[in-house]
């Protein structure tokens, strides 16, 4: 099974999506990785679960979407800090399924909206979906496209007066 080595103290070097870690994990026996896998599975599965975002009313402000967006982020690093604090490795497969749920939550926080906030949300859920089709997830979402969306966000996004952190 692949799986992906995320540090259990600290989450630092935060790409658009929160997922890159610092540190190294330290190698358990198959019995207990896989005790820890289980619980982690059922920790993690309801904060994974709260980033779905509320999709955006026809018409949203740009400040609306940002709030959206900023919520979305916050639910998935947080699903993510779960992860990291039952496991030394989090599977590849959990991390696609977090991966398409925040691109899911951004996609319905621009739900029917344009412009430059818009764009850049989408930009970010397509970068999120890409990163989850990927053999490595955590290493794929954190490109120098993720980086360079999550910087388009974060800028978009402080023009509309919200700050974010992607």
């Amino acid at each position: 099974m692949i799986v992906i080595r995320v540090a259990t103290a600290v989450l630092i070097g935060v790409s658009m999506m929160g997922l890159t870690a610092c540190g190294t994990a330290t190698e358990t026996a198959a019995p207990a990785a896989t005790t820890a896998a289980a619980a982690a599975e059922t920790t993690a599965a309801p904060a994974a679960a709260e980033t779905t975002a509320a999709p955006a009313a026809a018409g949203s402000t740009d400040k609306e979407i940002c709030e959206q967006a900023n919520k979305a982020s916050e639910s998935f690093k947080k699903a993510v800090l779960v992860f990291a604090q039952t496991v030394d490795e989090i599977p590849a497969a959990d991390a696609k399924l977090m991966l398409t749920d925040f691109a899911k939550s951004l996609t319905k926080a621009a739900e029917g909206a344009d412009g430059a906030v818009a764009t850049a949300v989408k930009a970010n859920a397509d970068a999120a979906l890409e990163a989850a089709a990927a053999k490595h997830p955590v290493e794929a979402a954190d490109s120098a496209e993720a980086a360079k969306a999550g910087k388009d966000l974060n800028a978009a996004c402080k023009a509309a007066g919200v700050t974010t952190n992607f």
